[in-house]
């Protein structure tokens, strides 16, 4: 067939699957029917691999601009100049291969890219192989509901993450002359039934149970409690150490050496969830609890993991096992999340103000309505002093819930 406007405008869609009507003058150049549209494309095998590169739809480019880019894309085969991945810019580029770009393009933090991965190979794997401007409003609408019978915020997550990954492709995809003009999926979503209401989290530890969690945790032992190495008492040396920070789990369990000031008692996270280093000193306490690691230290990371072999170079992954066991026996279901809140509670109730209390929790002050933040600053004294009386708390020498 030859690949002229008549001839191209005659192509029906398919019914299912996909036909492909290739060029009698120009070999390696065809047209490939879908479902839903027709595009012009190369295909042609040069030193065993098969290239297939996508020109553009039918309804966007004429036949005669299609057959000129054909001729060149199948001449850069011809000789090894084409690089198989040069032409994912267009309309057919994948959802795969948009994420991937984006995950190179985009600075992210290892949490976030685990998170992105996450939701896309649990929850839309089926879509990976799908171009990505094919996934429909129905689709996504579709997915949403059944995610939401799942997990309501899981199914926020999920699309909203699909969302930005879409627009990144748009203006990834998008040229002046061939631009993409197509709406975000994702908008269906707040038009026909809107985002779930996520319930706001509020457990912490109170009166009625946080002097029992306290000591559960003090008197956890495990077999590793038994060795003098680095490993001994890392979870609950972990715990504790949220307990009297009320950093983030990723901020505990990834501290390293190197952001530990043993001489001025400091500890400096560095690039944290917003951006911003965090200076915190050490309560008393606290502060034995990382002597005694320091001088056990083995790697680069103060919560190491137990796998103390001479090649491992890694911190603790957590303490779920340390909390279920003491939920067996104490009845207390708490996560280490949630004793980041029980800091914040016990700060307020201590009545430190709300800048004092932003610096202990690493919260941005001065944001635009807040504009006395921006000037505010708390002494390092001012903070050590909080972290002093929240581990008096903890023990039982200060009452903070009257």
């Amino acid at each position: 067939m030859k690949l002229n406007k008549s001839n191209v405008d005659a192509i029906a869609l398919t019914e299912k699957g996909q036909a492909i009507y290739r060029d009698v003058d120009l070999i390696g150049f065809a047209v490939r029917s879908t479902t839903k549209s027709k595009s012009y494309i190369v295909e042609r095998r040069h030193e065993g691999k098969l290239y297939r590169v996508t020109i553009g739809k039918t309804s966007e480019i004429t036949p005669i601009e299609a057959r000129k880019k054909a001729q060149t894309i199948l001449a850069e085969i011809s000789n090894g100049q084409y690089e198989k991945n040069k032409n994912v810019q267009n309309d057919e580029m994948t959802l795969e291969q948009a994420f991937n770009l984006y995950l190179k393009q985009r600075k992210l933090k290892p949490l976030s890219i685990a998170t992105y991965h996450h939701c896309i190979n649990t929850f839309i794997a089926d879509w990976k192989s799908k171009p990505i401007f094919e996934i429909s409003k129905k689709d996504v609408f579709d997915r949403f509901i059944k995610l939401t019978e799942y997990s309501p915020s899981q199914a926020n997550l999920t699309l909203k993450m699909f969302g930005s990954i879409w627009r990144f492709a748009q203006v990834h995809c998008s040229t002046d002359e061939n631009p993409i003009l197509k709406h975000n999926p994702i908008d269906v979503i707040p038009a026909k039934r809107g985002w779930n209401k996520n319930k706001v989290r509020t457990r912490h530890l109170d009166e009625s149970n946080i002097h029992t969690f306290y000591n559960a945790v003090l008197n956890y032992f495990t077999e590793r409690s038994l060795y003098e190495d680095a490993s001994k008492n890392a979870t609950r040396d972990l715990t504790l150490f949220i307990m009297y920070t009320g950093c983030r789990r990723n901020e505990a369990q990834t501290l390293m050496w190197e952001n530990v000031d043993m001489e001025n008692g400091l500890f400096v996270f560095k690039d944290p969830k917003n951006g911003d280093d965090h200076l915190l000193p050490m309560g008393d306490h606290l502060f034995e609890i990382i002597k005694q690691r320091y001088e056990l230290r083995s790697n680069d990371f103060v919560f190491p993991s137990s796998n103390m072999s001479a090649k491992t170079n890694n911190h603790i992954s957590g303490a779920q096992g340390m909390l279920k066991t003491i939920s067996e026996q104490t009845g207390i279901q708490i996560s280490l999340h949630d004793l980041r809140r029980t800091f914040a509670t016990i700060c307020n109730n201590l009545d430190y103000g709300p800048y004092t209390i932003k610096r202990l929790l690493n919260h941005r002050s001065g944001a635009k309505n807040d504009v006395t933040g921006g000037y505010v600053q708390v002494s390092i004294k001012k903070l050590r002093l909080a972290m002093n009386d929240i581990e008096a708390v903890y023990q039982g020498r200060l009452n903070c819930f009257d």
